[in-house]
């Protein structure tokens, strides 16, 4: 089954890095979503988290917690995968530059910013992050140490 990986980037102003997702991608075209893409066979999630962060934006993760695994809710429409949301608190790089066609534009929203967005891929990415700084996320893009 395919499998997936995600970032949501939250910086120290606790806002979120978001890439508006390719007209012509198959699944949630033209919707705001996490940074992230496909885990390769045999590869482990915490390094396709790793890769897919530098290629698409060219940002490492540094200190992140996965925050929820789950099944493709629309598998009829976009195809049978496993997703896997992780929260980025630290990284080293930048600033964000979107590195690849897979997003029109990449954006840093506040969650009020998110939660006004009329093209967000899941409404559940807003409350991962909430989630996380309610429970004492430490928030930065300097490396963990």
């Amino acid at each position: 089954m395919l499998e997936t990986v995600s970032a949501l980037f939250v910086d120290r102003d606790r806002k979120v890095l978001l890439g508006l997702r390719a007209v012509w991608k198959r699944a949630w075209p033209g919707h705001w979503d996490a940074i992230g893409g496909r885990v390769e066979p045999g590869e482990a999630l915490e390094r396709a988290l790793i890769r897919e962060c530098r290629e698409e934006v060219g940002l490492t993760p540094t200190r992140y917690e996965r925050v929820l695994s789950e099944a493709e809710r629309f598998p009829e429409r976009n195809g049978a995968a496993l997703h896997h949301i992780y929260v980025v608190s630290a990284w080293e790089g930048g600033p964000a530059v979107n590195l690849v066609d897979e997003h029109d534009e990449i954006r840093w929203f506040s969650l009020e910013e998110m939660a006004a967005l009329p093209n967000l891929t899941i409404p559940d990415l807003i409350t991962l992050v909430r989630a996380a700084l309610e429970h004492g996320l430490r928030v930065g893009s300097e490396p963990s140490s």
